[in-house]
């Protein structure tokens, strides 16, 4: 192929396409929801198969519904186009992977429809959790500041290597083969099956409408616009035929079935897709299934790692071509990560630090040696953690074969301290959340105090895993998961939908935050309390009570004891001890889904939203401030430098966190200005991986363009940041978000 290190070209075609698309871009945060399609058409696809269909049972309704909803989408054809097929228009009711059937409207109609279509509503998992808590005074302030449970659990990824090896007949020749194997009393599992096979029909028939709509447009076109239209018929009336034999037929199935997927998350793109590529000759076709990934907002995509069955690195021609037209684009979407290990070509790492340099916070690096391991650690068979693919917004599956709840939930482990150190009550809230353990001044010895917190996430940990396990239940009531279940291993084979342990792995996904304030916190406490008695606990807890007012000299000692993040070994290794202990405990627990629960750290803004709820806390840090968004270091808390910062995360048990943990990592373009700094920072970068690090997302805006661009945001409408799991431009972030980030990185300022 062509230097690598050249940006991709557009072709005449391409370039139309790529023109087209900037013309109806919609923003960042609309393509983040994949809310892309056209505005309401009047249609009400659900509401009349639920009608229509009232006495079929609840999955064969769904799936006559998502049918329904694609089927009476009008065809949408723009001029050049290759590949065809756009999202639904935005309608009152609609189906989501992450809950069901989701009812927005408020006529009389959605009101008499709506306890049908959504047997399980989120108020009901909300009022399900209130009683497992039992704690009527608490319970909100719990679900404010402490966690959020069972509110996602969406993001995974189907095979798309089943859909290209099978084709849509050969799947539903499949499902219609184990529902002949399966007895006619076996209810639930037959009507499972008339659900999947509803929705593979309805894939098929969804081809031919545009077939047949290409065909009618061609009654008026001539000369290339009819060569076009005539090709997108014969394509579509291919793929709903049988398994895709081209490039351009693998294209156009994978992009028409990640539209019913709500454009989610499309795995190891370039290992599934290069059976098919020819090379130059596919290259239009791989630039046009870019540009229908970019503008519909796909989630996620992986590219290089190594082969499942050899474990050689698996790089190839496309790696490199959709590098390069990411490059060329310079976009946010759809989000990049590149797998890395010991045999990582250096053209591709090159490759990758020259995206950054020139102002891209893509592609994410992920480290095969952590990650693998860490996977077989949990039971995953060797082949199938080679596989692993980076989804949603920084987390870990295996591609076809899993569905690790991404994410059943998030907790903030500094809340619980907080418990501990004020006799179970909530500060900021002045309620009751926790147990009656004692106050910080009640624990004499640093064991004591340990022993205090880890009684409380006791305590805690097993409600929580409840809670996260109650919105499983709101999954598998709703059958939120159909479109996912056809094309999921195992799922057909065991006649279970995703969320009831359909899929081959089963795990939980636990983001975890405030590790580093809980670790920076005991640490600060046992070193000037308790080992070198500068400080008196009752001296401390008076200034956390007081938010520091009028305790200054306490917090400044507070601040000035070790932090995680600085490549110190005593706290770095109070941040490992806490997150290996919660890590462990979480284990205990399984999901409903059937496995145990794994750790996860990618909080995007969580980290801001948990430190508003935040009392001060034992690290210095004043009440109301972020607590950090990833497994890294508290935000400015790092003083030492991105090796030093790197080597501490490195230090963490990153092989209990296998749900993904992500680390925050700025590298200013101005530190990548030459090929000699580049190669540098790719070799730092790799020697993170292999020491133990799991997951970096980049953030290449240099601080002072940060500031600058709070004051003049005209001028730096393409300054591109990451926040915890996603890019996005910085000037459509937020005050306070804008505020995270420039604390977060002014400790590299000088």
């Amino acid at each position: 192929m062509e230097n690598v290190f050249e940006k991709f070209e557009f072709t005449g075609r391409t370039r139309r396409i790529y023109e087209g698309v900037l013309e109806r871009l919609k923003p960042n945060r609309v393509r983040e929801e994949t809310w892309t399609g056209f505005p309401f058409d009047g249609r009400t696809p659900f509401e009349d198969a639920f009608e229509k269909y009232r006495d079929e049972p609840y999955p064969v309704k769904a799936a006559h519904g998502i049918v329904a909803s694609w089927l009476e989408s009008a065809p949408v054809f723009f001029e050049d186009d290759i590949l065809v097929g756009f999202p639904r228009p935005m309608r009152k009711v609609y189906e989501h992977f992450c809950r069901g059937v989701t009812v927005e409207g408020e006529s009389e109609r959605h009101n008499r429809l709506e306890p049908e279509m959504v047997p399980y509503s989120w108020y009901l998992m909300n009022e399900n959790s209130a009683k497992r808590v039992n704690n009527p005074e608490g319970f909100e302030a719990m679900n404010t500041a402490l966690w959020w449970t069972g509110g996602y659990q969406g993001h995974t990824v189907p095979s798309y290597k089943k859909l290209l090896t099978m084709g849509l007949p050969g799947v539903l020749e499949q499902i219609n083969s184990y529902d002949a194997k399966t007895p006619a009393d076996d209810k639930k599992k037959k009507d499972f099956y008339r659900a999947l096979r509803i929705i593979i029909e309805g894939m098929i028939k969804y081809c031919l409408l545009y077939a047949d709509e290409a065909a009618r447009i061609a009654e008026y076109a001539a000369g290339e616009r009819l060569e076009q239209l005539q090709t997108i018929e014969k394509t579509c009336r291919a793929i709903a035929e049988r398994k895709p034999e081209t490039f351009l037929e693998a294209a156009q199935l994978v992009w028409f079935y990640s539209l019913w997927d709500w454009v989610d998350c499309i795995g190891r793109f370039d290992q599934y897709m290069f059976p098919f590529y020819r090379g130059e000759e596919d290259n239009d076709v791989l630039t046009a299934i870019f540009m229908k990934f970019w503008e519909h907002g796909v989630h996620n995509m992986t590219l290089s790692g190594v082969d499942p069955e050899t474990g050689e690195d698996a790089t190839n021609e496309i790696t490199y071509q959709v590098l390069r037209i990411m490059r060329t684009m310079h976009e946010t979407h759809p989000r990049l990560t590149v797998r890395i290990n010991k045999n990582t070509p250096q053209d591709l790492l090159r490759l990758v630090i020259l995206m950054w340099s020139e102002g891209m916070s893509d592609p994410t690096v992920a480290g095969d040696e952590t990650v693998i391991d860490g996977l077989v650690g949990y039971g995953v068979k060797l082949e199938d953690a080679r596989d692993y693919t980076i989804l949603g917004c920084q987390e870990v599956e295996i591609q076809g074969k899993s569905n690790f709840g991404c994410e059943d939930g998030s907790i903030n482990l500094a809340k619980v301290l907080e418990y501990t150190l004020f006799n179970g009550r909530d500060r900021k809230y002045n309620v009751k959340c926790g147990l009656d353990l004692g106050n910080l001044t009640d624990y004499k010895t640093f064991d004591d105090l340990w022993a205090a917190y880890v009684k409380e996430i006791e305590y805690i940990t097993e409600m929580f895993c409840d809670c996260c396990n109650i919105g499983v239940d709101r999954r598998i009531a709703n059958y939120s998961k159909l479109v996912k279940s056809t094309m999921t291993e195992a799922c057909v084979e065991r006649g279970l939908q995703h969320d009831e342990g359909g899929t081959i792995y089963n795990y939980g996904c636990v983001e975890t935050g405030g590790h580093a304030v809980v670790g920076d916190s005991l640490y600060a406490l046992k070193k000037l309390c308790y080992d070198e008695k500068k400080l008196t606990l009752e001296e401390v807890y008076k200034a956390l009570d007081a938010n520091f007012e009028g305790y200054e000299d306490v917090r400044r000692m507070l601040l000035s004891a070790p932090k995680y993040g600085n490549n110190d070994e005593g706290a770095d290794e109070m941040a490992a001890r806490v997150l290996r202990h919660f890590w462990t405990e979480i284990r205990k627990y399984k999901s409903r889904r059937g496995d145990v629960f794994t750790g996860a750290c990618s909080l995007l803004g969580g980290g801001i939203a948990y430190g508003n709820e935040m009392w001060a806390t034992a690290d210095g840090r004043f009440a109301g401030e972020p607590i950090g968004n990833t497994i890294g270091p508290r935000t400015g808390s790092d003083k030492e430098g991105l090796t030093a910062m790197l080597s501490s995360v490195a230090k963490m048990p990153l092989k209990l966190g296998m749900g993904g943990t992500t680390t925050n990592v700025l590298i200013p373009t101005y530190t990548m200005e030459t090929p000699e700094m580049r190669d540098s920072i790719g070799a730092l970068m790799k020697t993170f991986l292999e020491m133990g690090g799991q997951l970096a997302q980049i953030t290449t805006a240099p601080l002072e363009d940060m500031k600058d661009a709070q004051i003049h945001p005209e001028a730096h409408e393409d300054l591109i940041v990451r926040i915890g799991g996603f890019s996005m431009k910085f000037i459509e972030f937020s005050k306070s978000t804008q505020d995270e980030f420039i604390m977060r990185y002014s400790c590299y300022a000088s």
